[in-house]
């Protein structure tokens, strides 16, 4: 086993095996230098109160973690079934989620990320939209894609399903988030639509392969989305719920927030009503996405100047010195 295989394999089984998050995983690596001084680290070195690692955690890693071979079987399953798993800092790794401070450290991907998948919108709302709101997230969607836009989405049931089947009707690029393992698709009626998605787009999970939907999971999800999306346009959604979460995600992080302005009087759009309150870019239908998508654009290209300015400032700094200290 070359060293580089053997590095793969000891990330990976440390974040699946050893059941670590991406914070946990780099607090680990970063205190024991690498994946395999951490998956040899001893029991008393686990606990130190610094690592803030839970007993199954460190049972986890003094045991399961540490078969390599289990690890090296299961990417043999995986890769028969055309899904790759990547690892932070890889070529393929999608660049966007590289970029986060708390970016996964291994991912699955059923599909492919492609160039033209940025800029993205993503399209998220309640599981149990009016009947009026799921036919807005599918024609959304579709405008999307006829304007040559991924959408990018959670695969859940409502509004999630709808965008993923309005932008693939309108024969465009779709691309799923998952809550899940990547070969746990949640709810099992989406699979069929899980591989139109990868054939169309790709899939996407942070989790280990068979783990099965959690509200951390969940949680974790939504901070994929924003990243991997431009814009967050949330078609219909309750006071608080994993679209409203998405939606302060995507404002903390500088993305574009946009929702359906609804009559006062129509369900689940308590949290449409809030989000214009904030200052969301509102929405009336599909009409209006050529002009959202141009904002997208003009969004990009801000946020691509603000990054290269930060690029030519750190670089700068602790620079040469000039003698005058």
């Amino acid at each position: 086993m070359s060293p580089e295989t053997h590095r793969r394999l000891t990330q990976i089984a440390l974040v699946w095996g050893g059941k670590l998050g991406p914070m946990a995983f780099r607090r680990v690596v970063g205190h024991f230098g690498s994946a395999e001084a951490a998956l040899a680290a001893a029991g008393d070195d686990l606990a130190l109160p610094s690592l803030r690692l839970d007993p199954e955690q460190i049972e986890a890693m003094l045991g399961r973690a540490r078969d390599l071979d289990h690890v090296r079987q299961v990417l043999q399953r995986l890769d028969k079934q055309n899904i790759k798993v990547l690892c932070d800092g890889e070529p393929d790794y999608p660049q966007l989620l590289g970029e986060m401070s708390d970016a996964p450290p291994v991912l699955c991907v059923a599909g492919r990320l492609l160039p033209r998948d940025e800029p993205a919108v993503a399209i998220v709302g309640t599981r149990t939209p009016t009947r009026e709101g799921l036919a807005m997230a599918e024609a959304l969607a579709w405008a999307c894609a006829e304007q040559g836009v991924t959408v990018v989405s959670g695969l859940a049931l409502g509004c999630d399903t709808a965008a993923h089947q309005g932008a693939l009707r309108g024969g465009g690029r779709t691309v799923a988030v998952l809550g899940s393992g990547i070969v746990a698709i949640s709810p099992r009626q989406n699979v069929p639509l899980a591989r139109e998605v990868a054939d169309n787009g790709a899939v996407l999970s942070e989790a280990a392969p068979g783990a099965h939907p959690s509200a951390p999971r969940l949680l974790a999800r939504n901070r994929l989305q924003v990243a991997l999306a431009r814009a967050v346009l949330v078609v219909q959604a309750g006071p608080s719920g994993g679209a409203m979460q998405t939606a302060t995600r995507g404002r903390k992080a500088d993305r574009l927030v946009c929702t359906v302005r609804w009559p006062k009087e129509m369900d689940k759009s308590e949290g449409n009503a809030a989000l214009l309150e904030e200052g969301a870019w509102e929405l009336e239908g599909p009409q209006d996405i050529p002009n959202l998508i141009e904002e997208v654009y003009v969004h990009q290209e801000r946020a691509r100047r603000a990054r290269a300015v930060a690029e030519v400032e750190q670089s700068q700094l602790f620079g040469e010195d000039d003698g005058s200290v």
